[in-house]
């Protein structure tokens, strides 16, 4: 049998990274829901072609309603398969040298599909894919979490950029543990923005600013956003503000951290 050929990364039309890296998708948070991209948004993978998979003799087969799949358990796919058990947590293998084979540097966002330091997902499969990570030097990796608090279980070389996702003052929380984490770059991802920020910014050293995006969205309040401004400018952190959130704010800015 031939052995499977690799593919390098696909650039991404996400605004602040290069490519996008899934050895690892699906989550449990109950975001999901409510307004998760992946899962709500009708014209991505999910709802486009549902659940891609094996059956025992090795024939693909597709399921539109994806979330028949599911189990609420951990899965491993196969070569050939995507999101096989819907938006459960899925460990892809055969995806993990894919860095490896880009050799064109670049901003690196890994599992945007999915959460990979959730609590369900088991530290082997981490383990692995911050093993890429080290073997990768030429790239910077971003990772992106809303459970902080399991970026202190391991250790981030100097091309990890770590961050958490806050919405509102109700996260301050997350922002908090960031100041206890272990990397060369922290960073908060306030999308979608959903009201008030006023708790501490500093211990950072990169804000992403956004709104929400999709059916009947929250609307971001002018003071929400001007407060996040004045407040970075004063901190001297970097602001990256996304498109979507433009319409907005009468001032706008795409900053990176140096």
């Amino acid at each position: 049998m031939a052995k499977p050929v690799i593919k390098p990364l696909k650039e991404t039309k996400i605004e602040w990274t290069n490519y996008t890296w899934n050895p690892v998708s699906g989550c449990l948070h109950a975001c999901r829901d409510t307004y998760c991209y992946n899962t709500q948004k009708k014209t991505l993978p999910l709802h486009r072609f549902g659940a891609i998979y094996l059956d025992p003799n090795g024939k693909k087969l597709s399921e539109k309603n994806w979330r028949s799949r599911e189990t609420g358990e951990n899965h491993i796919a196969k070569q050939g398969e995507v999101n096989p058990y819907g938006y459960d947590p899925t460990f892809y293998p055969h995806r993990l040298e894919q860095p490896l084979k880009t050799t064109k540097p670049g901003r690196v966002f890994v599992v945007d599909v999915g959460d990979l330091f959730g609590k369900w997902v088991p530290a082997e499969w981490i383990e692995q894919v911050l093993g890429i990570v080290k073997a990768c030097p030429w790239h910077t990796f971003q990772f992106l979490t809303k459970n902080p608090n399991r970026y202190l279980e391991f250790e981030f070389t100097d091309n990890a950029w770590v961050g958490t996702t806050v919405n509102a003052d109700k996260d301050a929380p997350r922002a908090e543990i960031m100041k206890r984490v272990h990397a060369p770059v922290r960073f908060l991802s306030i999308e979608p923005l959903l009201g008030e920020v006023t708790f501490d910014l500093s211990g950072v050293q990169w804000v992403i600013l956004g709104a929400e995006t999709g059916t009947n969205p929250s609307i971001p309040e002018q003071k929400w956003i001007d407060g996040i401004i004045e407040q970075t400018k004063r901190l001297n952190v970097p602001l990256f503000m996304k498109g979507n959130i433009k319409a907005y704010s009468t001032t706008f800015m795409q900053e990176f951290p140096k």
